[in-house]
């Protein structure tokens, strides 16, 4: 298949997107190979159809994890592999914001949709665990979260304080007992 430089190729590969069953990898990679002439009649019809699609995908997304969640009889195994799925599902929307055919407000725009749905669904997640009893649940799931570890290290390092970022490479007095 050859990558998307048309409006009508770009619409037909988000429709194919839209339907249960597809190869979302490939047709993800499709995309990212594609170019389109950004103008204001064509920006305006692939953003509404991109947000249809990142749409679908979030709901079919949170779809399937729950039909997961509901099979894992509570084991901890089945309900992290759901979380693991779950996310490699969330990544390949966060792709489909990235493609290189949008302005990068445009993609930030995209981003914060979906970052906002995944943050969203982690609190959710986290506020039902806390009814376990055990505690098990809830550390289950706080250690394997839906968020992706990128962004998290990104977001922790962006609220680091910079003097103690210049330290970590100092060495430091070693005490031997």
């Amino acid at each position: 298949m050859n990558p998307p430089t048309y409006y009508s190729e770009w619409t037909q590969l988000f429709h194919q997107l839209k339907s249960h069953g597809q190869e979302d990898e490939k047709i993800i990679s499709i995309l990212e190979k594609g170019s389109l002439e950004w103008t204001s009649g064509v920006a305006d019809k692939i953003l509404n159809c991109t947000y249809e699609v990142i749409e679908f995908k979030l709901k079919n997304t949170t779809h399937l994890f729950q039909q997961e969640l509901d099979r894992s009889n509570g084991e901890e195994t089945a309900i992290i592999s759901a979380i693991i799925n779950a996310r490699y599902r969330f990544d390949l929307i966060y792709r489909i914001g990235r493609l290189s055919i949008f302005p990068e407000e445009v993609k930030e725009s995209l981003i914060h949709v979906v970052n906002k749905y995944v943050g969203d669904s982690q609190e959710a997640l986290l506020e039902s665990a806390k009814r376990d009893r055990t505690g098990q649940l809830a550390y289950t799931i706080r250690y394997n979260s839906l968020i992706q570890q990128q962004a998290q290290s990104q977001a922790a390092a962006a609220h680091e304080p910079i003097e103690r970022r210049d330290d970590q490479f100092k060495t430091r007095r070693r005490v031997l007992f």
